[in-house]
């Protein structure tokens, strides 16, 4: 991943958004990230919303090795992120969230959402108060359903798991006498278990009615560091991968989540 995108709106959560992705960029072998602020005021404050950009990058500017470009314009959030991805080659987009409260959730689905729905790369989602820590432990949420490798990036997975070097865990949690049959959940199974022989994983397998606190509780006894989901293009796929899942997990996670687009 050799350009990051973080949008920047100044606010506390942006801020530590920024601290987080300045931490992660290293791992990553990143060379170059995009400070990004939209705005839909009178063009006269560019210039103004501009050098507060700049100044604020100059904070961070103290490694030599990452470029930081800054960048503001009034197109909508998801308009001006599409635009930056194709000019900057950008490959993955760090976002602030504060989503416990209604008006945080409310914030979340008109930005986040409507970014990891219409941007053909994963977003990263930092929940408040969450500062760089090590990543040793990354838990991949996956449901148990036909067709799993054509929806599943699992290179790009692989790829992101490899280069922080650290380990897998899969986590799926099946509803109480959810029907499937037994041909059906063979398959699946199986799809799931080579799809990552390699990085030879955990799995751990639960039955629950709320899908996304069994995650997060899973991942808090587990340790990890890092939650990556997956959503479908044209809406979210069944199960686990529907957009209510998706959201709770975002809401309410402890940790960061990456989301990716199925089939990224």
């Amino acid at each position: 991943m050799n350009t990051l995108l973080i949008p920047i709106d100044f606010s506390e959560n942006a801020l530590e958004a920024t601290q987080y992705a300045m931490g992660l960029l290293p791992l990553l072998h990143s060379r170059q990230v995009v400070f990004y602020h939209s705005h839909t005021a009178k063009d006269d404050v560019h210039d103004i919303l501009l050098k507060e950009l700049e100044e604020m990058a100059q904070q961070f500017r103290q490694n030599d090795t990452i470029e930081i470009i800054c960048e503001v314009n009034h197109e909508t959030l998801t308009e001006g992120i599409s635009t930056l991805v194709r000019q900057h080659g950008v490959s993955l987009i760090i976002m602030g969230i504060t989503g416990r409260n209604k008006v945080g959730q409310k914030l979340i689905g008109s930005n986040v959402f409507k970014v990891s729905q219409n941007i053909d790369i994963p977003v990263l989602v930092v929940p408040a108060k969450s500062p760089f820590v090590p990543i040793e432990n990354i838990a991949l949420a996956l449901p148990i359903i036909p067709d799993l490798p054509i929806r599943v990036p699992e290179e790009n997975i692989k790829t992101f798991v490899k280069t922080l070097g650290a380990n897998l865990m899969v986590v799926n949690v099946g509803r109480e006498n959810e029907k499937m049959s037994k041909a059906v959940l063979y398959t699946a199974l199986k799809d799931m278990l080579d799809m990552f022989e390699e990085l030879d994983p955990s799995y751990h397998f639960l039955t629950n009615r709320d899908t996304a606190s069994s995650v997060i509780d899973c991942i808090r006894d587990n340790n990890a560091q890092l939650l990556i989901s997956i959503s479908g293009k044209y809406g979210f796929l069944e199960g686990m991968f529907k957009s209510s899942v998706t959201q709770k997990l975002a809401y309410n996670s402890i940790v960061p989540l990456l989301i990716y687009r199925s089939g990224q």
